[in-house]
C-alpha cells in the first residue's frame, strides 16, 4: 500500500494566485505556497479518528455546558445563580431582541450546527457513504468557520468577573468548567479541518488543466475559491465542487470600501454612548468603553484594562485604517513589498472577532446581575452599535481579495 495520503497535481494558493504543484504528501507533512508562504494542505495523523474523538466529545461538554450552573454571584447576601442558557436568553427578556439572538447564534447555533457537521462528515468518509450529503457538510463547514466565537466569550466572561470582583463573591458551576472543555474541543476540532483535504476525500482529485508554477491568471486559470480546484477560466463552475468560479471577488475593493465605511459611522456612537447600564440601590450609572477600560485601571486590574483597550478601542480603528490603506495600495502602490502588506491583511482577518470581547462582557453581566433595584446590569445603546463595528470589519476582510495586491506587481 503506498504511503501516500494526498495525490493531487496542482492548487492556486488562495492569496496570492499562484499555482502550486504539489508532491505527493505522506501523513505529518505540510505543504505551504511557494511565493507567499501560506499554509495550503497540512495532513496530521489519524485525522478522521481524531475530528470524530474531538467533535463528539466537544458536543458532549457542551449538553454538560446547558445542563448545570454556570456561574454564581452573591452581594450583600443576595445571590443569583444562572445557567449557559439564561446568561444568554436573559437578553430576550429583556427586550434586547437583537443582542440576543446575536448571542446565541454565535454561541450555540453555528458551534453546534459546525461540530455535528464535522462529525457527521467524518463519519461518512470513514464509511465511505452519500457523497451528496458529504458536499452540503463541507460546504457548511467552510461557511461557518470563520464566525466561530466561543473562544472570545470565554475571555469575555473571565474579564466581567475580573469587573465584578470588588462588588461581589463569583464562584464558577459545574457548566462554567464543561464550557470550558467545549471550547478546546472546538478549537481542536476546527484545527484538524483542512478544505483541500476533506474535497480530496469526498469529490477525489481535481482534474487540473496543464499548468506550471505561475499565477493562474496568466495562464487563463482560476483557483476554485470554495475546494482550491485549478479550473481554466471559460468553466463559469468548478467541475469538481460546482461552485461558481471568479478569477477575482467581483467589485471587491468598492464593497470593501463601502463596508468600512459604515463600520467607521458605526464606530462614532459606539464609542460615544454608554455600552452598559449599571444600577445600584436604584442609582443608574452609564459606562462607555473608554470609562469601562479606567475603571479596570482605577481597580488595578491593569493586565485586564489593556486587553479590553486593545480589543474594543486599538482593534477596530486599527483594522479600519489598515484595510483602507490596502484598498488605497490597489490603486497607489507604495514601496512596501507586497509580501509586507499581505502580512497586514492575514493580521487584520485574524484579530477581528475578539473585538467581540466587551459585548459578551456586557452580556455576561446582564446574564448575572439581576437583582432588581437592589443591583442590575443592562446593555447600553452603543452595545448594538459596537456589534455592527465588528460584523461590518469582519465582512470588509472577507470581502477583500489579497490576490489584487499581487497584480500590482505584473508587468
Amino acid at each position: 500500500m503506498s504511503r501516500f495520503k494526498f495525490n493531487e497535481y496542482a492548487t492556486v494558493c488562495d492569496e496570492c494566485d499562484l499555482v502550486n504543484i504539489i508532491p505527493p504528501m505522506a501523513q505529518s507533512e505540510k505543504f505551504t505556497c511557494s511565493r507567499c508562504h501560506h499554509l495550503l494542505i497540512s495532513l496530521p495523523t489519524h485525522r478522521i479518528e481524531k475530528i470524530l474523538a474531538y467533535g463528539g466529545s466537544g458536543l458532549l461538554m457542551l449538553v454538560l455546558s446547558l445542563s448545570f450552573p454556570f456561574l454564581s454571584f452573591s452581594s450583600s447576601g443576595i445571590g443569583r445563580t444562572v445557567t449557559f442558557w439564561q446568561s444568554m436568553s436573559v437578553l430576550l427578556t429583556q427586550h434586547f431582541t437583537f443582542l440576543g439572538a446575536l448571542l446565541i447564534f454565535v454561541l450555540l447555533v453555528l458551534p453546534i450546527c459546525y461540530l455535528l457537521s464535522v462529525v457527521a462528515l467524518a463519519w461518512l468518509i470513514k464509511k465511505r457513504k452519500n457523497r451528496t450529503v458529504q458536499r452540503l457538510l463541507l460546504r457548511t463547514i467552510t461557511v461557518i468557520q470563520p464566525w466561530l466565537m466561543v473562544d472570545v466569550f470565554l475571555v469575555g466572561v473571565l474579564v466581567a468577573l475580573v469587573k465584578m470582583q470588588s462588588m461581589a463573591d463569583i464562584s464558577f458551576g459545574l457548566s462554567f468548567w464543561s464550557f470550558c472543555g467545549y471550547v478546546l474541543c472546538l478549537l481542536k476540532s476546527v484545527s484538524l479541518v483542512d478544505r483541500r483535504w476533506f474535497w480530496h476525500q469526498v469529490a477525489g482529485a481535481a482534474m487540473s488543466p496543464a499548468s506550471v508554477a505561475l499565477p493562474a491568471r496568466s495562464q487563463g486559470l482560476i483557483g476554485c475559491h470554495f475546494c482550491a480546484a485549478v479550473v481554466a477560466q471559460e468553466d463559469p463552475h468548478c467541475g469538481r465542487c460546482g461552485h461558481t468560479t471568479h478569477s477575482r471577488r467581483p467589485a471587491s475593493a468598492q464593497i470593501t470600501i463601502a463596508l468600512l465605511v459604515a463600520a467607521s459611522l458605526m464606530y462614532i456612537p459606539a464609542n460615544l454612548l454608554p455600552i452598559m447600564k449599571t444600577t445600584f440601590l436604584g442609582v443608574t450609572e452609564p459606562s462607555t468603553i473608554l470609562g469601562g477600560v479606567f475603571q479596570l485601571w482605577g481597580m488595578g486590574s491593569y493586565p485586564i484594562a489593556i486587553i479590553i483597550l486593545i480589543a474594543s478601542v486599538f482593534i477596530p480603528v486599527a483594522k479600519i485604517l489598515a484595510l483602507a490603506w490596502l484598498c488605497w495600495q490597489l490603486r497607489f502602490s507604495s514601496r512596501h513589498s507586497t509580501t509586507q502588506k499581505l502580512k497586514l491583511y492575514r493580521i487584520t482577518e485574524c484579530v477581528g472577532r475578539w473585538s467581540m470581547i466587551d459585548i459578551f462582557v456586557v452580556a455576561t453581566l446582564t446574564g448575572l446581575v439581576q437583582m432588581g433595584g437592589f443591583m442590575s446590569v443592562l446593555p447600553g445603546a452603543a452595545a448594538l452599535s459596537f456589534a455592527a463595528v465588528v460584523i461590518l470589519t469582519m465582512l470588509a476582510a472577507m470581502s477583500y481579495d489579497a490576490r489584487l495586491l499581487w497584480d500590482q506587481e505584473q508587468p
